[in-house]
């Protein structure tokens, strides 16, 4: 047990990655996450390009975006937090592995 669960803060244990979205491979679309109701403009994470480096964790000035401590990828873990004209973290991601699905193209 580390510090941030003695003090509540810690991690739920986590769905193994290919459990959750399917294989990594082999897809013609990069799986991605169902937009928050009433957010359809929420960000998706294209797993075949997310390295896990949590630059849109550090970026995020709302805290949508989550990593686990067994996955590979980032997560988006609050997209009802996400603020529609932002898209700081796809700006910052270095594999443009950020999309907004809902958001109309050239918009924000």
């Amino acid at each position: 047990m580390g510090l941030w669960d003695a003090l509540g803060f810690g991690r739920t244990p986590e769905a193994p990655l290919d459990a959750a979205t399917g294989p990594r491979s082999g897809s013609a679309a990069p799986p991605v996450q169902a937009a928050a109701p009433g957010r359809p403009w929420a960000p998706a994470i294209d797993t075949h390009a997310c390295r896990g480096c949590g630059t849109c964790v550090d970026e995020c000035p709302t805290g949508v975006f989550a990593l686990g401590r067994s996955a590979e990828v980032a997560r988006v873990a609050r997209p009802e937090r996400c603020e529609p004209d932002c898209q700081r973290c796809a700006k910052y991601c270095p594999n443009e592995g950020i999309r907004f699905p809902g958001r109309a193209a050239g918009a924000g």
